[in-house]
């Protein structure tokens, strides 16, 4: 039996809806979707934008940020955001946390005993990561940020600096990814 491309379609389908997973297949096709946190926190989220970082031209992760507000009037350190990072290699926790230090200083963000303190929380929360897992961080402005490994709750930390200094990492004005920065806040060149 010979499959046209729309008929094929419908076989996945259909099959998906017998092994009942239909439901997920079709939510992972929509990326313009938020993900169920986002809805649930952040009011009238839209994806901001997408960039990919490389390092010496290979792929180390794409990202993906929502927020509420426009791409020129977003401030990351007033504004509610998801970001969300998916991994195209295997890391250690570990030197995902120490990776996140080194550009928490780079950007000027806390005291050298603040950053130690953070060296130790973020070696505690980050699991090491696989081709094809993301890492995600819920922002909330002076509360903190919730991190998500896969979707799934990872730790919660209440310290407003913290989550400030690591969402800087990515979208502060002195970050070392510039083009991911704009890629992610959706700013035209």
């Amino acid at each position: 039996m010979k499959l046209f491309p729309a008929q094929f379609i419908q076989h996945v389908l259909l099959g998906l809806t017998l092994l009942g997973t239909a439901p997920l297949a079709l939510a992972n096709s929509n990326l313009n979707a938020p993900p169920k946190q986002v809805i649930q926190t952040i009011e009238n989220a839209k994806r901001m934008g997408h960039g990919t970082l490389r390092w010496f031209g290979l792929r180390v992760y794409d990202g993906q940020l929502w927020s509420n507000t426009d791409p020129e009037g977003f401030n990351y350190k007033r504004d509610p955001a998801w970001l969300e990072l998916k991994y195209a290699r295997d890391f250690d926790g570990s030197d995902i946390a120490e990776r996140s230090i080194e550009e928490m200083e780079e950007i000027g963000a806390g005291t050298e005993v603040q950053r130690q303190g953070w060296r130790v929380k973020l070696t505690s929360i980050f699991p090491n990561v696989e081709k094809g897992h993301t890492l995600s961080a819920l922002f909330t402005p002076g509360k903190g940020v919730l991190f998500f490994r896969n979707g799934l709750p990872l730790a919660k930390v209440d310290d407003p600096e913290l989550a400030e200094a690591f969402m800087g990492i990515w979208l502060d004005p002195k970050t070392s990814a510039p083009e991911m920065r704009r890629e992610l806040i959706g700013l035209k060149r």
